[in-house]
């Protein structure tokens, strides 16, 4: 089993740590529309895979690394993780509950609602 992952790089606030991923696929994407005032307007989205049991570990590394003010994910076929500066939350995939309790969170730490849009695919 393997996890896959999205990043965008300007959430880092070290990129050290994209050193430690296997990356898949990265684009930019110029012009956001909907960026919030404290983002920049172009982002590079960061594709990552692995291993499932290493996927803990990753989202670990990951929160360590991000501003609190982004977010990105690593998923399983079982579980999604979203992962924000200094918290992981973690819930079995299509969970509603979990998901509205990771919304919350981002939330909380001003991201706008029109960002808390991940998806629930597994590819």
């Amino acid at each position: 089993m393997t996890y896959t992952g999205l990043l965008l790089r300007e959430g880092l606030l070290n990129e050290s740590v994209l050193a430690t991923l296997t990356i898949t696929k990265t684009e930019v994407w110029r012009g956001i529309p909907d960026h919030a005032d404290f983002q920049p307007a172009d982002w590079t989205a960061i594709w990552f895979a692995g291993d499932a049991a290493e996927a803990e570990a990753v989202a670990l590394r990951l929160s360590q690394a991000l501003d609190r003010r982004w977010y990105c994910n690593v998923m399983t076929q079982e579980h999604t993780r979203v992962v924000y500066g200094g918290r992981v939350f973690c819930y079995p995939r299509g969970d509603a509950a979990g998901r509205a309790e990771a919304q919350a969170h981002g939330r909380a730490q001003g991201i706008p609602e029109r960002q808390l849009d991940w998806g629930e695919n597994y590819p």
